[in-house]
């Protein structure tokens, strides 16, 4: 059974995240399309309840490719801004301009499908009561669903076989979780310490993110090369450039602190 006003908290959470994702996209404000997101994916999911479960599992498929495009090129943004010149920065640019072409795809296919005024109509509708005061079943509500949603993903850290960035996704969305049922719980939430781990496993995923974007980039740098030039003269400089940087990334891995 679902509460209505915990119901009308959560329309009102999704309610905020909507107008960024209405808009459409720029390069230089994917970092805000990306938050607003991943937080509506953090609503669905705690709200989940509160609204029809074939609608948000549809929902959730088109948010979550939309993610992975700007997931890639947040990774890829930041590893241009730590490689001031050169041919890996030429080649990033390059990547950063598909990646933010793939991105403009998958927000205009959220669009075509109607998802955002989907969700919107519901969200008006269950948030009509959201002026109502924080009760105890209000409360109770909340702490059960932030209960629940804990002990899913704890038992799915601690499983075998989760890669990092599975790991890195479900403390996302925890802490995602968390800010928005912390003014309702407040010290109940452990805010500070999920924003800490996600921030220590970002810097750690991107490194391992970085270093795999390099290796790519350089063989395909070596497959133009010969494709042009029938040989591999030439490519010896371009490839210690690439080994520089990729060298960088893997002794950063290795001790956990990132450039940032």
């Amino acid at each position: 059974m679902r509460c209505h006003a915990f119901c009308a908290y959560g329309a009102q959470q999704v309610l905020d995240a909507l107008p960024v994702l209405e808009r459409p996209p720029l390069l230089d404000e994917t970092a805000t399309l990306r938050r607003a997101a991943v937080r509506l994916q953090a609503c669905l999911t705690l709200f989940y309840p509160c609204y029809p479960p074939t609608r948000v599992a549809f929902w959730k498929r088109r948010l979550r490719r939309l993610i992975r495009a700007l997931n890639a090129l947040r990774d890829c943004q930041r590893l241009l801004t730590l490689i001031p010149d050169g041919r890996v920065h030429l080649r990033l640019q390059q990547r950063v301009e598909r990646l933010f072409s793939k991105a403009q795809l998958a927000w205009r296919q959220l669009r075509k499908d109607y998802v955002p005024n989907e969700i919107r109509g519901l969200s008006q509708r269950l948030a009509q009561s959201s002026a109502q005061p924080v009760t105890e079943e209000l409360l109770n509500h909340a702490r059960a669903r932030w209960q629940e949603l804990a002990r899913v993903n704890r038992e799915a850290f601690e499983s075998e076989g989760q890669s990092l960035e599975d790991v890195w996704g479900r403390l996302q969305l925890m802490a995602e979780v968390a800010e928005m049922l912390q003014p309702l719980l407040g010290p109940e939430i452990p805010l500070d310490e999920l924003r800490a781990r996600y921030s220590q496993l970002d810097d750690l995923r991107f490194c391992e993110r970085a270093r795999a974007l390099l290796i790519e980039l350089k063989e395909q740098e070596r497959a133009l090369t010969l494709h042009y030039h029938g040989s591999l003269r030439g490519f010896k400089r371009i490839e210690q450039e690439f080994d520089r940087w990729i060298a960088q990334f893997s002794e950063a891995s290795a001790i956990h602190q990132c450039p940032r």
